[in-house]
């Protein structure tokens, strides 16, 4: 049977990277709607080919989600669902537009965060017909706007994730076998600060300045920042003010906030708090709300069960992999919350995510299609309903 599998992914190897260029060479930034509803249509040719039923949901704020399953799937469940997102975070104006492979490396935007992981998904599947396997229960979620949060796909990859045994989401794998068993929680969020305005050469003092204000804040928010136990805070944007010659009115900030556990999350939100509505100068105020929130993966038993298949399946295939923990959050992060089996990770080898310079490593298609397919066998044997 790996035989079998492995001699597919092999001889399709092309193909998968025909695919991927397909989809890498549109420019499907979260906010370009159109380019995200592109990839779709390509996807849903390719699953529907496959003879998978397919479903789009539509919103008014991002390009479409696609949910697709086999047969076995639509009429009883069960089964592993694999998800991906098909949008990046480069805009089209920004250039980084186009595949490309050099030597043993594979260049573009999405390659391995994570168009990447969706093409290894799709020929996964093939390769499971291919081998006599179709008849297992299997399901697709692609969604359009995990880099911003997937705030309108989350709700939807849990209701799915609940009809499946087990959940693989095949965001990029790193270096060295890495199988992503845990991930920090984030919350996303606006600061505002209110002052009054004054001519800057005659005003009173202490200045009630919406700029020195919140770098009152900034400064304290920092000091929330503890590797001990993984907490970092970051202002990325800061806004305010009109010109050198008047005390700022107003000024925000958006920031973000990283923790391992939902503890330790409850209790640097409500520093966060805090420092937002307690000012230091006399006519300010402040104030604070969340953009977006993504619970932490935690690891647990659960997780480790699953795990402990996918190291399995690696024995078997003479491939080495390990457990790690990252600070970045996915869609793992949300299935893991409603109690469904899931690991991250099961996608390409590749570095440089969120920059012009990201790769893939060109083998790693073969390689991690043969450990997630096998995976897949051993994870409906063990879960079987």
């Amino acid at each position: 049977m790996i035989n079998t599998i492995k001699d597919y992914l092999v001889e399709h190897e092309n193909e998968m990277f025909d695919l991927l260029e397909r989809l890498v060479n549109i420019n499907s930034y979260s906010a370009n709607v159109d380019g995200v509803n592109r990839v779709v249509d390509v996807l849903q040719e390719v699953v529907e080919e496959m003879g998978f039923t397919t479903r789009r949901l539509s919103n008014d704020v991002t390009g479409d989600n696609l949910v697709a399953e086999n047969a076995a799937r639509a009429a009883n469940g069960g089964g592993p669902l694999l998800v991906g997102h098909m949008d990046t975070v480069f805009p089209p104006e920004m250039g980084f537009d186009t595949f490309r492979r050099e030597g043993d490396m594979t260049y573009g935007p999405g390659v391995t965060d994570m168009k990447g992981g969706i093409v290894i998904g799709i020929f996964v599947a093939k390769a499971l017909q291919a081998a006599g396997l179709g008849d297992l229960p299997f399901g697709f979620f692609f969604n359009a706007d995990e880099e911003i949060g997937s705030p309108h796909s989350r709700n939807l990859i849990v209701d799915e994730a609940k009809k499946s045994d087990f959940c693989f989401v095949m965001e990029g794998s790193g270096m060295g076998g890495e199988v992503v068993t845990g991930r920090k929680g984030r919350i996303v969020f606006d600061l505002e600060v209110q002052g009054e305005p004054y001519h800057a050469g005659h005003c009173q003092f202490p200045k009630p300045s919406a700029i020195v204000e919140i770098a009152h804040k900034i400064v304290a928010l920092e000091a929330l920042n503890d590797p001990e136990v993984q907490t970092s805070f970051n202002a990325g944007l800061i806004e305010g003010g009109v010109g050198p010659n008047t005390v700022a009115a107003k000024a925000s900030a958006r920031c973000e906030t990283r923790f391992v556990n939902q503890e330790i999350g409850d209790k640097v939100w409500a520093a966060i708090e805090k420092i937002a509505t307690e000012c230091t100068l006399e006519g300010t105020s402040g104030s604070v709300s969340i953009r977006t929130h993504r619970p932490p993966m935690v690891t647990n038993d659960t997780i480790m069960e699953l795990y402990g298949v996918v190291e399995e399946a690696a024995k078997e295939i003479g491939m080495d992999v390990q457990s790690v923990f990252r600070g970045g959050g996915s869609d793992a992060n949300t299935v893991s919350q409603a109690g469904v089996p899931v690991l991250d990770g099961m996608g390409p080898s590749g570095k440089l995510f969120h920059t012009p310079d990201e790769y893939m490593l060109s083998e790693c298609m073969v390689k991690q299609g043969l450990l997630t397919a096998i995976s897949v066998i051993k994870g409906c044997d063990r879960y079987q309903k």
